[in-house]
């Protein structure tokens, strides 16, 4: 508001005559007339004004008003005291305004679907920067779900209109619904509503979204004065568990037994999960390059956009029944994907990229992205799917729907899972005395923060696994010899040459 708005009269001069009074107002004074404002231009003596910082008093309180440059737009702030603490909050905007360029004040009131859809917004432009993967944005949006449905509610929208009100009471409130909360685990409406796991993962979002509205840098949403409530409320509800002395749900025996019942199709693949230790989804983008004689590579394709999980690249020694497995087939195809669906396997299906090479597969995801309007990290991700869908690549739900039918088939408890191959392989390679450096390695897993891990070489890696699986792998390794065998898979005349 302007200095014409300041000093607008309250009220019309019954002494002037009719036309004076008649007069159109400007719009200034109409509103300064309606909010009851009025100007301060007059000190005390002896105390000088700030310069860039307008005050206003409105009945019981002072309003201080301002140009943000780094808002683009005034902002404001109510001080509930007499007007010498208005004006030492004036010259503290001021002083920040002068030095910093900002006042460090966010807007009065920002409601609770304004900071949601802020903070997405924000996740998104990252995703888009390749700062964050874009599956991190859709699990954030849907935990805030909760969020809004819970900010919704009557009693507490009545209580805490705008998310700049929220306290250690609003928190509590929160994190008591979470805990009370049942959900469908499938996403069905029909599905049988059970208590809610994530409760945890939630408020660490709504911890994250309000630490971004508070910081000056990114959500510039809250003044400084904000405090997050949920900063403080780290400690963990969920009861302590016990140490893993007891069998994982698949056992070796289980294991072997689930080689035995594999297909041709099958094979292959569950028995890389299980002599590798694979993530369930990391086979869906290895190609026929990725092997050698000696090596299996588990590469980031930065090209495509693919990436492990932290972003670690691996190996493993192939070993004799897995060599065979592997090794290129008659008509099958020296090049492409080294696992696809099970109807481009069968014959059944004829994908435009099959038996593509790595760098066909990039340069049509590269045409395909710059033919495009959007560059937006959901759109790049969704033309990659599609260009491995082409080449026949293979999802995750394509892995999880073999693995039920053949879990189904055997009988095996429901508690057994296909993550339950990654907690075999990493019981029976610390079993056989491997070595932690090379298991977290193995696992995928980040090295330890303990200078000593920096001056440690890997550099026996291949002695280490087949010591291992000579010496607690012995029943699949039969198992898979067996079963190869049995379905045809060619032999391999020599056995790969340990390297380096």
């Amino acid at each position: 508001m302007d200095s014409q708005g300041a000093e607008g009269r309250l009220a019309v001069d019954p002494d002037r005559d009719g036309d004076e009074a008649a007069a159109p107002r400007s719009w200034a004074e109409r509103y300064g007339e309606k909010h009851r404002w009025r100007r301060v231009a007059d000190f005390p003596t002896g105390i000088a004004g700030p310069k860039r910082v307008r005050i206003y008093q409105r009945r019981d309180h002072y309003i201080l008003q301002w140009w943000d440059r780094t808002a683009g737009r005034n902002l404001s702030a109510r001080v509930d005291g007499d007007l010498v603490a208005a004006i030492s909050r004036a010259r503290e905007i001021e002083e920040r305004l002068e030095q910093f360029r900002q006042s460090g004040e966010g807007p009065r009131r920002v409601r609770h679907g304004e900071l949601v859809e802020r903070f997405t917004q924000d996740l998104s432009r990252r995703a888009d920067a390749g700062e964050i993967d874009p599956r991190t944005v859709r699990r954030y949006a849907s935990a805030l779900d909760h969020y809004v449905t819970f900010v919704e509610q009557p009693h507490v929208s009545a209580a805490y209109r705008s998310a700049t009100q929220v306290d250690r009471d609003f928190a509590l409130q929160f994190g008591a619904y979470l805990k009370n909360l049942r959900i469908s685990p499938n996403g069905h409406a029909g599905a049988e509503r059970r208590p809610m796991m994530a409760g945890r993962y939630v408020e660490n979002v709504v911890r994250s979204m309000f630490s971004w509205g508070a910081d000056p840098d990114r959500g510039r949403l809250f003044g400084s004065g904000f405090r997050n409530p949920f900063g403080g409320r780290r400690q963990s509800r969920e009861p302590a568990r016990d140490f893993l002395f007891g069998e994982p749900d698949v056992t070796t025996a289980m294991a072997a037994e689930f080689l035995l019942a594999c297909d041709r199709f099958q094979l292959p693949l569950f028995a890389t999960l299980m002599f590798c230790g694979l993530r369930a989804a990391e086979p869906c983008s290895i190609f026929q390059e990725h092997v050698d004689d000696a090596w299996l590579h588990v590469l980031c394709i930065a090209e495509l956009d693919l990436f492990t999980k932290g972003r670690r690249d691996k190996r493993f020694p192939v070993i004799g029944p897995l060599a065979r497995l592997l090794a290129p087939h008659p008509g099958g195809g020296e090049q492409g994907l080294l696992f696809m669906r099970r109807a481009v396997v069968e014959g059944t299906e004829k994908p435009p990229l099959l038996h593509a090479p790595l760098h066909r597969v990039v340069a049509a995801f590269d045409a395909r992205v710059q033919a495009g309007k959007s560059a937006s990290a959901g759109t790049r991700r969704a033309i990659r799917d599609q260009i491995l869908h082409d080449a026949g690549a293979l999802k995750y739900d394509n892995i999880e729907h073999e693995f039920q039918r053949l879990a189904r088939h055997l009988n095996w408890p429901a508690v057994a899972t296909l993550k339950d191959f990654r907690h075999l392989f990493s019981t029976l390679m610390q079993n056989a005395g491997m070595p932690e450096f090379y298991r977290r390695y193995l696992m995928g897993h980040s090295p330890s923060r303990a200078a000593i891990s920096a001056y440690s070489h890997l550099n026996d890696l291949q002695a280490h696994y087949r010591r291992a699986v000579d010496h607690v792998f012995q029943p699949l390794v039969e198992a898979v010899s067996r079963r190869t065998d049995e379905l045809g898979f060619p032999t391999i005349e020599a056995e790969p040459k340990a390297g380096s």
